[in-house]
Parts: structure tokens; sequence; C-alpha cells
């Protein structure tokens, strides 16, 4: 049994320590853990993977939401049979992100309605599950949002 006096102190360091998800899932974690008899470092562990994951979670979503992107698609959702000419696994490699620690580029060229925006997007969105900033724009944007300079 817990101590309720213990329980409202704890509840209240989590709320000072800006730990919102500890503090939703407290009583339930640790009911499992008292009727699995787990171990103190279990019970623990368990708590704080859940509010890293809850944390990472607003991260990405947050970054997402500043980044521009005008949809959200994954790779597993690109159809490679409406394109059959298209290198899959040319495509699906840049998906390890080697470029970018290589500080490459990556250009999808190609006539309207054959899925680039879909590609930079789904790239986009696994580089910021990858803790990368990430900024959408496009080519015509850019160009138009460049600054003229005079010599």
């Amino acid at each position: 049994m817990s101590d309720p006096l213990v329980l409202d102190r704890i509840q209240t360091s989590l709320t000072r320590l800006r730990l919102p998800r500890m503090g939703e899932i407290l009583e339930s974690v640790m009911q499992v853990a008292q009727e699995k008899q787990k171990s103190y470092l279990s019970f623990l562990d368990e708590l704080l993977e859940e509010e890293i994951a809850c944390r990472e979670q607003r991260r990405v979503e947050t970054s997402v939401k500043i980044s521009g992107l005008p949809f959200i698609k994954s790779i597993d959702e690109f159809d490679f049979s409406f394109q059959p000419k298209l290198d899959r696994q040319r495509v699906t490699s840049l998906f390890d992100l080697t470029f970018i620690r290589q500080k490459g580029n990556v250009i999808f060229l190609g006539p309207p309605g054959v899925g680039k925006t879909h590609l930079a997007v789904a790239l986009a969105l696994k580089a910021c599950q990858a803790g990368m900033s990430i900024y959408f724009t496009t080519m015509e944007d850019l160009i138009g949002n460049r600054k003229e300079v005079r010599y």
C-alpha cells in the first residue's frame, strides 16, 4: 500500500520538475509494479522511459508544426508502383540520412504529380525523427524570397 501523503508529495515534485507524463502514469505504473513485484529500478526505468518518449513526441510534433511541411507522409505510404522507373533502392537508401552527415543535398526533379513533394516530406520527417531541424520550402518560394544583390 502507498502512503497518500508521500504520493501527493511525489506528484507535487513531478509537477515542479516539469515531468507531467510521469505524474499522469505514476499510480498505474506503481500498481502494475506492485502486482508483478518489479524491482525499484524497473519501476523507475519505466517511468523515465515514458517521460522521454512523451518529450520526444512533443519535440517532433513542434518541429513539424514550424517546419512548413505541407502535409505528413512517410516513405511507407509512397506508391513505387506508380513510378516504376524510379529506383526504389536508391530512394529508400536516402532514408538512412547518410547524405546529411556527409553534408550532401538531395534534389527531386520531375514533372508535376510524380511524388517529389511526398518524398521530400517523408525525408524531412525522417530527419526530424532523428533529432534534426527541418524546414520545408518550394523552389518557387525559395527563388521568390531571395534577396536581390547589387554590385
